[in-house]
């Protein structure tokens, strides 16, 4: 009985030390992991310094207005361009041409059935 009692005492003592094997290399993958995370974290923050910084170079005012003059053929402002809110003309009616169209293949008019007539293929056409 003491031999089966030692036994059971050697392979809890092993079973725990397996167990205890097995979180601290857990946790040491958990931790390289989370060093690379942080490593990869660190690249993408210096890469977007790097853009930051390459976006405040060519965004820059006198820059901007150098490339404008080179490549755009822009003329200088007139004062004659500006209009004054009276000289636009008003709108024009609002046209419904969908329904011109229709209206003139005669389809434009509402057709009605009675209740207990039965409809037929055709549509009829309006007397002139």
């Amino acid at each position: 009985m003491i031999k089966l009692l030692h036994v059971i005492a050697i392979g809890a003592l092993v079973s725990s030390a397996v167990y205890a094997y097995s979180i601290k290399y857990e946790t040491t993958l958990a931790a390289e992991h989370l060093q690379k995370l942080k490593g990869k974290t660190q690249r993408e923050r210096d890469a977007i310094q790097v853009l930051k910084a390459e976006w405040q170079f060519l965004n820059r005012p006198d820059r901007v207005q150098a490339l404008a003059e080179r490549h755009l053929d822009l003329q200088p402002f007139v004062v004659t361009q500006v209009v004054k809110p009276s000289d636009i003309p008003n709108r024009g009616p609002k046209v419904d041409t969908i329904g011109r169209k229709l209206a003139d293949l005669g389809l434009g008019m509402p057709t009605e059935t009675p209740k207990n007539a039965k409809s037929s293929a055709t549509t009829p056409r309006p007397m002139p």
